[in-house]
């Protein structure tokens, strides 16, 4: 499989746009569509396009042969762009709960009174109620803070050093050390089953080596274990998929003749893959390690024995 080969003019619609955005905020005296599209290198129809489905909603108005930003809005500390991801934010918080979602849309609202925008995003994830937010709001300080906590957890008291606040697979996980007998075990709990939080006044420092290897955390599933590559094979009919949200820490290493792709992740554990694995099939392979393909394959082998 080749490597691949980047194109350096590669613009994209989103990149497009706000290119347009700009350059037309900056030019007082507006810019014609034909001095855009020779401008982007893109046909008159397309920066048509662009103009009136989209920027005309961001403040882009025409003067006779000229588009310009109107000048009310250049005066905003957001750019309109910055006012679509506050939109899209609001919209995610819907899906957390109502009280959650009363808190960041009041938040929002201070920072912008724009967030009208044609945007729906269905985020399955528990909800969040008022003792649930107050806790969370509890651990992020001593995560902040670097001091350690202990809580109630399903009959049992813990003694942790805080690491992070994770969002998986539409639950929140609190990321600690627990401290027990003197040594350190990494453990993931499930934030709502939290109960009777103490914060302690003994601070502590996080290795550089957990830092590093809390940036590959996909799942749940995810442990402080030294790491090891696997490398899959994407069939073009799933590329999209890969390219649109990749993997946390996914690398791709090669294109096909027909468009299939091979990607690179670092795991600590084999069931932060094989779901998703199990979920492509039979559009994706695992090529290395061997005993991962083997796993998956004696997986596969069995289920189908028992239907």
């Amino acid at each position: 499989m080749p490597p691949i080969v980047h194109k350096q003019n590669d613009n994209t619609k989103y990149n497009r746009i706000n290119q347009i955005y700009e350059m037309l905020k900056n030019n007082v005296h507006g810019m014609t569509i034909t001095e855009l599209a020779k401008e982007l290198d893109v046909s008159t129809k397309t920066i048509q396009r662009d103009l009136y489905e989209v920027l005309n909603d961001f403040g882009a108005i025409k003067e006779g042969r000229t588009w310009k930003i109107d000048p009310k809005l250049t005066q905003d500390n957001l750019a309109s762009n910055e006012k679509l991801i506050l939109g899209i934010l609001d919209e995610m918080a819907k899906g957390a709960g109502g009280i959650f979602y009363s808190k960041a849309h009041s938040l929002l609202s201070q920072v912008t009174q724009q967030l009208e925008h044609p945007i729906f995003a269905n985020i399955n994830g528990e909800y969040l109620e008022e003792k649930n937010i107050a806790l969370f709001e509890q651990i992020e300080r001593a995560i902040k803070q670097k001091v350690e906590i202990k809580f109630d957890y399903e009959n049992y008291n813990f003694h942790v050093k805080p690491l992070k606040l994770a969002f998986f697979d539409g639950f929140w996980y609190l990321l600690a050390l627990d401290i027990k007998d003197k040594k350190e075990v990494f453990k993931k709990f499930h934030l709502k089953t939290i109960k009777n939080i103490q914060v302690l006044e003994s601070s502590f420092e996080i290795p550089s080596i957990v830092e590093e290897r809390l940036k590959y955390a996909n799942s749940v599933w995810f442990s402080l274990d030294e790491q090891f590559i696997v490398r899959l094979f994407i069939d073009k009919s799933i590329r999209k998929y890969f390219e649109r949200k990749p993997l946390r820490g996914q690398t791709i290493i090669g294109v096909d003749r027909d468009d299939s792709i091979e990607i690179e992740i670092k795991l600590t554990h084999e069931m932060e893959i094989i779901p998703l694995i199990f979920w492509y099939i039979p559009y994706i392979k695992v090529l290395e390690p061997q005993w991962l393909a083997h796993s998956v394959k004696e997986k596969v082998g069995n289920y189908l024995k028992e239907i």
